[in-house]
């Protein structure tokens, strides 16, 4: 596997980082509190999706990365954070973290779901597909509801459990 081409250990890379992810959270979930880390997770998850995607239609000029998804833009993403911390921090009682903390939350986990989108992205256009599916039509397809994750696991399991 580690002899291949380096897009080919990039996607190993990758495809490690989603499982260890994916574990994280299930871990997450597992612990005191899990319920209300998971939830707090899929609203900041939720309103960078849907913040990013509504300043991107309203404000969008400037394309982050056009090669790989045309539709991000730097001002739908900066709408987004805002919107995402700005969660974080109405939330933060609901998962006992201080104002810091959840400034730091809502950017990190905004920054996390903007990259596991666009890495959801790169796996798409690598295969030739626009959309993941058509169970959710308009919207790039189921995966594109889970892309967000990708990368957030880690970082959180270590956040909750470790660092508050």
């Amino acid at each position: 596997v580690f002899f291949g081409s380096l897009s080919n250990k990039i996607y190993t890379v990758i495809s490690i980082l989603v499982v260890i992810s994916f574990f994280s959270i299930i871990q997450i979930l597992l612990s005191a509190n899990g319920l209300y880390n998971v939830f707090y997770l899929v609203v900041l998850v939720t309103s960078m999706d849907i913040f990013a995607y509504i300043g991107g239609n309203i404000f969008g000029k400037i394309k982050i990365a056009p090669n790989i998804s045309h539709g991000k833009t730097f001002e739908g993403t900066i709408i987004g954070l805002f919107f995402t911390i700005l969660m974080s921090i109405v939330l933060k009682d609901f998962v006992s973290v201080g104002f810091t903390n959840a400034i730091i939350l809502g950017l990190v986990i905004g920054i996390l779901a903007f990259l596991g989108d666009l890495i959801e992205s790169i796996f798409k256009r690598k295969v030739g597909v626009k959309d993941s599916g058509t169970l959710i039509p308009g919207h790039g397809g189921l995966l594109d509801r889970f892309d967000g994750y990708l990368l957030l696991g880690p970082f959180t399991f270590l956040f909750f459990n470790f660092l508050i």
